[in-house]
């Protein structure tokens, strides 16, 4: 009993002594307490908070670098999908070109022979081309001769491998032709340059600016159908017996230089 109680007063003796203690030592210290509340704290503060900014500065020089990255890597598939469909678009002009040219995209297209111009000369009236291919190659007088899908003219004279062409423009030249819309009939007449005039249409007959004008097929060896150009003005008179048309065509000879000589069905 006795030295249960001088155990519990050796205990409250220790503890009032560390009370004392601590106590003391907070007073010693409240003074560097202060000082560090009004002096190293802010300063601890602003270096925390300017390790931050600094972090996040690092972030953002990061996000940054990351974006021009992006944009380099977008900006290179841009330019390979341009070149892509530029590719593509000349694919597609190549190819609608040769359907022209070879008359593909009529059902049933007649026979051709492909042939390069060898010789120009025409002179201050008349306008022929000479070309490669002749009775060799099956080509003959009369037959039309096209390039990309349009008239150009028709075969006038045939050696055995070579051939002259009369153009469109020839003043002499002269065919059978239509208005594609509304099938009125006439007589096809070149002129010097790039006109061409359809002549001897009937007064009765409707032709329109804007419409196409093609061979009517009429007799010879030109198949009807083969474009010739469009209907660009009308002529007509009440006092006479026939209407004529300006007639616009898209051949130009300049740069001419592949023609298809048309054989046949």
């Amino acid at each position: 009993m006795n030295r249960s109680r001088a155990n519990r007063r050796i205990i409250i003796v220790a503890g009032l002594g560390a009370l004392l203690v601590i106590g003391g030592v907070t007073d010693r210290i409240g003074p560097l307490r202060w000082v560090f509340d009004h002096t190293i704290a802010p300063v601890a503060r602003g270096f925390s908070a300017a390790g931050a900014t600094a972090s996040e500065a690092v972030a953002n020089l990061s996000r940054v670098s990351s974006l021009a990255r992006d944009n380099t890597r977008l900006e290179h598939e841009n330019a390979d999908l341009r070149k892509r469909l530029a590719d593509d678009a000349e694919t597609r002009s190549d190819n609608e070109l040769l359907r022209k040219q070879l008359g593909l995209e009529v059902a049933g297209a007649p026979r051709q022979a492909a042939a390069e111009v060898v010789l120009f000369a025409p002179d201050s009236y008349r306008q022929f081309v000479t070309i490669n291919k002749g009775a060799q190659a099956g080509v003959a007088v009369g037959m039309a001769v096209t390039s990309q899908g349009v008239l150009i003219g028709t075969i006038a004279d045939v050696q055995a491998t070579t051939a002259r062409i009369m153009l469109v423009t020839d003043p002499e030249f002269k065919l059978a032709a239509k208005d594609q819309d509304t099938s009125a009939t006439g007589i096809l007449r070149g002129q010097l340059g790039n006109g061409l005039v359809l002549d001897e249409i009937g007064q009765t007959d409707t032709i329109k600016p804007g419409d196409s004008v093609t061979t009517a097929g009429l007799g010879g060896q030109i198949p009807p159908g083969i474009l010739i150009g469009k209907v660009q003005s009308i002529n007509t008179r009440s006092n006479v017996v026939f209407q004529s048309a300006a007639v616009e065509t898209e051949f130009r000879v300049t740069g001419l230089r592949f023609v298809y000589v048309v054989l046949g069905l």
